[in-house]
């Protein structure tokens, strides 16, 4: 390609702005897309790449399978710790160990994040100060790192190297300033202090550090030793740690031969992708890699339905100008020749379109991030530019070949005697990609559709209770320490609360442990039953508007029970029947054997989780540790809860509340479902678009190629239906071809999405056909103006021509 090439393109691609305009949007559109995707995928692979030698860093995790649902946790017993420093391996360990602690600032406290490690986490993490001394802030008493993030949350400036902080009435300094961790790692933290920290007395550290059945954080070891032996060395601990002892026969019987706790080394590397510890206590944002490789491949196929689109704009522009191909050819113009001149169109509009896509992306990006709920506001750099730009290049390179081809096969003497038009197979090709675009938007669409169906259906099921008056508050301490049992009781007696109960957990309300409290207890007939356990308050069920299937609910006689050998404990009907008994009412009275637990009553069955999980046996029990409120609305929450926020804040006043409609942890719980949907919805409506532009051009040139045929029906009598139906049976014809493509995949993908729930909501059925109803509006949309156009054709011009 010479240089005269690319003038001649540009001169030629301004001679038609309109069609033009439309291939620069639709590749535009493709690319932005495209890129906004692959930026994602980019961004998941990257996770952790700031740890130098991340492959031999590896955290510490652990399965309790003698537990009813038992499941991979990274937050370990820091028992292991003194284990695999003991191992005799090569390699350094440190604890991660969250916690919070109340900071005295002008006399106002406030809850603060601070993450306990070892020195040895500095080589771990690869860490490096902006300020001060890392290695002094983690091994001193006195010592405490911030990120800049943190600084200024604490302190209003970043520049805080040597202030004080008051943490837990003891006096740390800042010795390092740390630079702001990635938004893609593992390991968040806003503020570090050592194991050593003067914020626990010796007698506390110990009691974390050396426990055996406590759960307090993750374990990080780096080693270049094999991992296999390493985890051998903790196996073998655990196998001998006091779990063995909890042991009962009934347990040991249902375990088989599986151990009581399996342990596994979870590579650093592969953490953001490891699916087992997802949604488990204090993992974080974990991703699948399907779903993020899914999108990549969405990102990619918009791209080359935009390509398919282009091509098929620029085949029907060939097609126009097979008379100036003609004359260039019997001027002395080569196939390759020919084929340069259309490629390096191409390659103009592609790199253009390029351009554009990566504005259109930039503006896209945070409504991307709010989508995936991923940050990737800073994707837009240099080399990413660069490589979008380059990358145009290339698809420009490749787009220009088939019309560069077509031009160079045009039939000269045909041509130049007007007998000469667009191929049978050329014609069929162009269709058959045209068919392919609108098969992807209603395969994408239906699945969208069932999608925003279903989860509309499941957040808004019937739980069990009427959760419209009811408000969660979510706790910074647990009820049995003074400040929260007062505001409890202040709460109870604001005008307008009709009730306050207190629970560990509320329905729908995931808790992010990947564990639920159990209990091991004995059927009637001496078989052991593992029973699930949901800890609340006397008032719970009051609140909550529960009325009892048989017996009562809890109420002060059980509070303040004196006799610690016996407990009152309340069943659903599940449990009942899990247990033996007959009836509810043969249930009420009866101790469970094997505990001190007397059932007081059956309560109906509540949707703690989702509609993807069954509902199990359930125990209820009295709890005085909650950490939760439910508070019962006797008038409207705008007048209640200024209130509230008020009273709140006589308590706490430098901890924002966490307040809740009850009903909206079941419209959380689907989040990412919803987040998916809309990804699905916002690539149909792309695809649509780039298919109208498609189909637009397509019947431009299917009613010019026939006019001839149009004109001679309309002499013999055919009026403007029947012409309307000649037009359109082509496209209906079309849309019906793609509709054979997308649909039978498209039901079973909703068939498996919607295998894992309970019940289904019946428009999940309809969301195939209601996309293809779409589908088929968009092609009338597209296609309405040359239809119009075909039945007023005026046969005297056309003859004349």
């Amino acid at each position: 390609m010479m240089l005269r090439d690319f003038r001649m393109g540009w001169r030629l691609l301004l001679r038609h702005p309109l069609n033009t305009a439309i291939e620069l949007l639709g590749l535009a559109a493709g690319f932005a897309v495209c890129f906004v995707l692959l930026t994602f995928v980019q961004y998941s692979f990257s996770y952790d790449r700031d740890v130098p030698q991340r492959e031999q860093v590896y955290a510490i995790k652990h399965r309790l399978n003698f537990i009813p649902q038992p499941q991979w946790m990274e937050y370990t017993p820091f028992a292991l710790r003194g284990v695999a420093l003991q191992s005799g391996l090569p390699l350094e360990v440190s604890a991660w160990w969250p916690s919070q602690a109340a900071m005295n600032q002008d006399g106002v406290l406030r809850m603060v994040d601070i993450t306990a490690v070892d020195p040895a986490f500095e080589q771990i993490a690869g860490l490096r100060a902006l300020q001060g001394d890392l290695h002094a802030a983690l091994t001193r008493p006195d010592g405490l790192a911030l990120t800049r993030q943190a600084a200024l949350q604490l302190f209003g400036k970043a520049g805080v190297l040597g202030r004080t902080a008051v943490l837990n009435g003891q006096a740390l300094q800042v010795r390092a300033l740390l630079p702001d961790r990635p938004s893609n790692s593992t390991m968040q933290f806003g503020a570090l202090v050592g194991i050593g920290s003067a914020l626990w007395n010796e007698q506390e550290r110990k009691q974390v550090l050396d426990n055996w059945m406590g759960i307090n954080g993750r374990i990080y070891v780096k080693t270049s030793a094999s991992p296999q032996v390493l985890q051998a060395a903790l196996q073998q601990a655990v196998d001998t740690a006091p779990w063995a002892s909890m042991a009962t026969p009934e347990m040991k019987a249902a375990l088989g031969e599986r151990k009581m706790v399996d342990l596994a080394l979870g590579p650093l590397a592969e953490a953001y992708f490891d699916r087992t510890v997802a949604n488990t206590m204090g993992s974080g944002p974990r991703g699948d890699m399907r779903v993020v490789l899914a999108l990549g491949a969405a990102g990619l196929l918009i791209l080359l339905l935009a390509v398919v689109n282009y091509i098929n704009l620029a085949t029907v522009r060939a097609v126009r100008r097979q008379r100036e191909i003609a004359v260039r050819r019997v001027m002395g113009a080569s196939t390759r020749q020919l084929l340069a001149q259309f490629m390096s169109e191409a390659l103009l509009l592609s790199v253009a379109a390029a351009a554009l896509g990566v504005l259109l992306a930039w503006l896209l990006l945070p409504l991307a991030s709010e989508l995936l709920q991923r940050q990737l506001n800073d994707a837009v750099t240099p080399l990413s530019v660069t490589a979008c730009l380059a990358f145009g290049a290339l698809v420009g390179l490749l787009a220009g070949v088939y019309p560069g081809w077509l031009a160079g096969g045009v039939d000269m003497r045909a041509t130049l005697a007007q007998r000469s038009g667009e191929t049978a197979s050329a014609a069929w090709l162009r269709r058959a990609l045209t068919a392919l675009q609108f098969s992807a938007a209603i395969g994408m669409g239906s699945l969208a559709l069932a999608m925003l169906w279903q989860t509309r259906f499941a957040a808004e099921a019937p739980p069990g209770f009427d959760p419209s008056p009811l408000l969660v508050i979510d706790m910074p301490i647990a009820l049995n320490q003074p400040p929260a049992d007062a505001l409890r009781d202040a709460l109870a007696h604001l005008p307008g609360v009709a009730g306050v109960a207190d629970s560990r957990n509320v329905p729908g309300r995931d808790d992010h442990t990947g564990t639920r409290a159990s209990s091991t207890v004995k059927h009637v007939d001496g078989s052991s039953v593992a029973m699930p356990m949901q800890m609340v308050g006397k008032d719970f069920f009051q609140v909550y508007g529960i009325q009892p299937l048989a017996g009562r609910m809890f109420d002060v006689r059980d509070a303040h029970a004196a006799a610690e050998d016996e407990q009152s404990v309340v069943l659903n009907p599940s449990a009942v029947t899990a247990l033996g008994f007959a009836s509810a009412r043969a249930a009420i009275g009866q101790r469970i054997n094997g505990t001190q637990w007397r059932v007081v009553g059956v309560a109906p069955d509540l949707r703690w989780e989702t509609l993807r999980d069954p509902v199990r046996p359930l125990m209820y029990q009295l709890s005085r540790d909650s950490g939760l409120f439910t508070v019962r609305l006797g008038g409207a929450r705008a007048d209640v809860e200024p209130a509230i926020l008020a009273t709140w804040q006589r308590y706490f006043p430098a901890q924002p509340p966490t307040i809740r409609q009850a009903a909206s942890y079941y419209a959380l719980a689907y989040a990412d479902d919803v987040r998916l949907a809309r990804l699905l919805a916002c690539a149909t409506a792309v695809i649509l678009v780039l298919a109208s532009f498609g189909i637009y051009v397509l019947a431009a040139h299917s009613v010019q190629r026939r006019a001839r045929e149009i004109v001679l029906r309309k002499l013999h009598g055919a009026g403007r239906a029947a012409i309307a139906s000649l037009v359109g049976r082509e496209f209906l014809l079309l849309t019906a071809a793609a509709a054979l493509i997308a649909l039978p995949p498209a039901w079973l993908a909703i068939a498996r999405y919607l295998a894992p729930f309970a019940e289904h909501t019946p428009w999940s059925a309809w969301a195939p056909l209601a996309a293809l109803a779409f589908a088929l509006l968009v092609a009338a949309a597209a296609t309405a103006r040359h239809t119009w156009s075909a039945m007023r054709i005026a046969p005297v011009q056309v003859l004349r021509a």
